[in-house]
């Protein structure tokens, strides 16, 4: 990035956008610390900072950078929902539902409700409505295809039987981050 040039944060969130699109990780990073820089309380900066730090498996980090970014706008659906994913991901089931009980009261006509709905199924090993729950969701959800494409993950990870390994459990909930991170 040439320093001559003062790009404001916004430029710099979009140029990161762009740049996280075409799996330019190193790039992406680099925007948004520099755009942070200039506009620290940016939730929805915070959030695609972590987005990208749990891209690269930082999930530590990323769950650190989503729960600062939730106090700065707790509004970000998206940042919560992967949150919650993240919980899931390390085991921490009881913040996982904390994180997500907010989706849930958004109701019936959000897909967000529906998404977070199916996690909790999921959790409770409820397979059939996880699929249904999640199903309805990406039926909703037309404004982000990539975050479909991370629901539609969790259902072709889910048994066919009643029963599911540890191990697979993890596999579900980490499938969120096996894929280039468009949801911006």
């Amino acid at each position: 990035m040439n320093n001559d040039i003062d790009l404001d944060a916004d430029e710099l969130k979009y140029l990161a956008i762009q740049a996280s699109r075409k799996s330019e990780t190193e790039h992406a990073l680099m925007y948004l610390k520099h755009a942070i820089r200039k506009q620290p309380a940016d939730g929805e900066l915070l959030y695609l900072l972590a987005a990208e730090h749990a891209q690269l498996g930082m999930y530590d980090r990323a769950t650190e950078e989503m729960t600062a970014a939730l106090n700065l706008n707790p509004d970000i659906h998206t940042a919560r929902l992967q949150l919650g994913l993240l919980h899931l991901t390390e085991g921490r089931v009881d913040a996982a539902r904390s994180v997500l009980q907010r989706l849930v009261g958004l109701g019936t006509e959000n897909y967000f409700s529906y998404f977070a709905t199916g996690l909790e199924y999921l959790i409770q090993d409820q397979f059939p409505a996880c699929r249904v729950a999640l199903e309805r969701g990406i039926s909703m959800n037309d404004e982000n295809s990539a975050l479909n494409g991370d629901m539609q993950k969790i259902i072709d990870a889910l048994p066919v039987t009643s029963q599911l390994e540890a191990s697979d459990a993890s596999s579900v909930w980490l499938s969120a981050y096996e894929r280039n991170n468009d949801a911006h």
